[in-house]
């Protein structure tokens, strides 16, 4: 049920490459899919996942241990929704807060969304995130054997108004940078 409101209401449209969240009844760090219900009726939701797409980069600069690493402390939004008759009542920033709660709950250390209009950054403005503007990239420095790695994840430029957004959760081994591109 999760599922469809978030991919009606995602403007840029539904990456199909993600993983499609099965059931998680041990609540493993994987993709999983969180619901926001009053009077049994779904009113909003998100998607989060370990963000194995960013850790394909570290993979592919041969550096296998920091890529683990890497996707295990970090979570991604893939995406939130709210039912339209229930927007402009606070409950995405309440969902955005509990996806914050959900992967410090998995221990990771850093949330990242990437907001692809202006309501989306306000709101990942008003719940505390850093948001940097299109034009900036999020360079993260990891270990792997002890060789420092610096990564860099600038945004594609498909969706004009996407950005990357971080907010830290727990103390990490490592600290984001924003650099322009």
């Amino acid at each position: 049920m999760v599922w469809n409101p978030l991919a009606e209401q995602i403007e840029h449209g539904w990456d199909e490459s993600l993983p499609k969240p099965s059931p998680n009844p041990d609540d493993l760090y994987r993709p999983t899919l969180i619901g926001a219900w009053a009077k049994d009726r779904l009113i909003g939701g998100a998607f989060v996942m370990p963000d194995s797409q960013d850790a394909q980069a570290l993979v592919s600069l041969g550096a296998d241990k920091a890529a683990q690493a890497f996707e295990r402390s970090r979570c991604m939004i893939q995406g939130i929704a709210v039912i339209p008759k229930h927007r402009r009542e606070g409950l995405g920033l309440k969902i955005k807060r509990y996806c914050d709660l959900w992967a410090a709950q998995h221990d990771a250390c850093l949330v990242l969304s990437i907001p692809t209009n202006d309501a989306a950054q306000h709101m990942n403005e008003k719940v505390g995130y850093d948001v940097l503007p299109p034009q900036v990239s999020l360079c993260i420095e990891v270990t792997d054997d002890d060789n420092a790695i610096t990564c860099c994840f600038p945004i594609d430029g498909v969706v004009p108004d996407a950005c990357r957004a971080f907010h830290i959760v727990a103390q990490p081994k490592w600290m984001p940078r924003a650099v322009v591109s």
